[in-house]
């Protein structure tokens, strides 16, 4: 479930300022209006937008801890009205004391999108969602989301009331909050599976919004980062399958984009110690399969030897001096665009790391072990890319590895797009899929030469060409990385401030490495 909608339907979450008092009344979702998404676009609820699930819903406060529950719903032309009761539990309390104090007032959804339309100024419609639940929340993504009353007292003894409660009204009240309670009990199992759970880093719009919020020093804000930090991603892609907040998402794909061959490699996550990881290979194999001919005879004999080697765990990333003072004064888009900056440049060293691992280690492969063109890259023809790549699979079948991909440098990379056959182009680089044995995207410099990938790798050395198993090496990585924040106290965020995180790279599977020896 994705809270933002990008390229896959699934929770949205939408930010409000909370209201005030026990049971609360209020505009969920103004119709009509719009809310430009940074990432998405702009979007917005029709009229006649149906509300799946709407009295099942729940009650939330700031999208994650669930307070109370949604007791009745109802669509009117300005939007889609709730009434909601809030539990006596501590956070509940501490929801309707912010409420008394007004310091909350608004509003905010969460839903997964079942039908939407997009209109021609590029705009989507939502016309039916199923609604999971409604939040109490700091602020709103549609500022017509607003609470319309509260009553943080029992009718009995509203103001304007003067009679004292009976011991009815106080059984009745107990009762009350003890029958939602087991409502909430009984639907916790449910709810396991619809509610949009919080994930770290879910109170925060932007890496820098998170960065000024810890300069305030808000403690809430202290234990979401500490909660970040305890989360485990890998490269990319977390290592589960919660929803992550949408600058995550952001921050993550900057690392996609920006490490090509990282990307391409095994991911393992670092262990939690130590200055040096240690990794298992096999250094010697003489196991044989055969076929025992008659039972008691003996199975054909061999031995595996598992060797180690150990690789130093390294740390990454970048840094610029920022006080306490830039942070509180500067605005979240520059602090955005300052951490984005550290992104990359942790993104760009540690791609470099890759390549410098991998690269060396098509270098290190020996002559023997290096699949023979037989002809110079200038003189290969189709026909001789066929027989190298089948020469290639019957070696991998030997070596029981795989062949992923076919690595090059930039100048086999222009020579395998130059093919020609019978004076007719031989990769297809229009992309309208012309019927060719091949093809080359120009967009990411990417292509396949007869059902093999082929992959350009910046910085290798000239007239590499190399089939790689994705297995070759490995990089292990800090599952926080990158958004471990340096300082010299990280609540005080005084001097000079760095994203960074640890890996370590290593060469796990050397026979998976095939390198393609042309002639001079």
């Amino acid at each position: 479930m994705d809270r933002r909608d990008l390229g896959f339907k699934g929770l949205r979450l939408r930010r409000s300022e909370t209201g005030d008092g026990r049971t609360i009344e209020g505009i969920a979702v103004p119709f009509g209006d719009v809310y430009n998404d940074p990432w998405d676009g702009a979007e917005t609820f029709d009229r006649d937008c149906e509300f799946v699930d709407a009295d099942t819903a729940k009650l939330c406060y700031q999208h994650g801890e669930l307070i109370g529950a949604i007791v009745n719903t109802e669509s009117r032309d300005d939007g889609l009205h709730i009434t909601a009761r809030i539990a006596d539990t501590q956070r509940g309390r501490d929801a309707v004391a912010l409420l008394d104090e007004g310091a909350l007032d608004s509003l905010s959804v969460g839903f997964i999108p079942i039908e939407s339309e997009r209109d021609k100024n590029n705009v989507i419609h939502r016309r039916k969602v199923r609604l999971l639940e409604t939040s109490l929340v700091s602020w709103p993504a549609y500022q017509n989301a607003k609470l319309t009353d509260h009553r943080s007292e029992h009718p009995s003894t509203q103001k304007g009331n003067p009679m004292d409660p009976t011991i009815e009204d106080v059984i009745a009240r107990q009762d009350e909050q003890a029958e939602l309670l087991r409502k909430l009990q009984v639907n916790l199992s449910d709810m396991a599976g619809s509610q949009p759970r919080h994930t770290p880093g879910g109170m925060f719009r932007s890496f820098g919004h998170m960065l000024k919020t810890l300069a305030a020093g808000d403690e809430q804000a202290r234990g979401e980062y500490e909660q970040m930090m305890r989360r485990d991603y890998t490269g990319a892609t977390t290592a589960d399958t919660a929803p992550q907040p949408v600058w995550i998402s952001k921050t993550l794909r900057i690392l996609e984009q920006k490490r090509r061959i990282t990307n391409l490699v095994t991911h393992a996550a670092l262990p939690a110690e130590g200055q040096t990881l240690e990794y298992p290979l096999v250094t010697g194999n003489t196991a044989k399969v055969g076929k025992q001919d008659k039972e008691g005879d003996y199975l054909p004999y061999g031995k595996i030897t598992i060797g180690t080697r150990s690789v130093n765990i390294e740390t990454y990333g970048g840094y610029v001096s920022l006080s306490r003072q830039t942070i509180e004064r500067a605005s979240i888009p520059y602090l955005d665009k300052t951490l984005e900056a550290l992104v990359k440049a942790y993104a760009v060293n540690t791609e470099s790391a890759t390549r410098l691992a991998l690269y060396g280690a098509i270098t290190a492969v020996k002559d023997g072990d290096k699949i023979a063109a037989g002809k110079a890259l200038t003189t290969m023809t189709p026909n001789d890319w066929l027989d190298i790549i089948i020469d290639a699979r019957l070696e991998a079948e030997t070596r029981n590895t795989n062949i992923d991909f076919l690595g090059v440098s930039g100048d086999v990379f222009k020579s395998i797009a130059h093919l020609t056959d019978d004076g007719n182009r031989f990769m297809d680089v229009s992309g309208s899929g012309v019927d060719r044995l091949g093809s080359i995207d120009t967009t990411d410099i990417t292509g396949n030469l007869l059902r093999v990938p082929v992959v350009l790798m910046p910085g290798a050395v000239a007239g590499t060409a190399a089939f790689l198993d994705r297995e070759s090496v490995t990089v292990w990585e800090s599952g926080n990385a990158p958004f471990q924040l340096q300082d010299e106290n990280i609540l005080n965020l005084s001097k000079d401030y760095s994203v960074y995180g640890y890996a370590a790279h290593g060469v796990t599977l050397p026979e998976g490495i095939m390198p393609i020896k042309f002639t001079a």
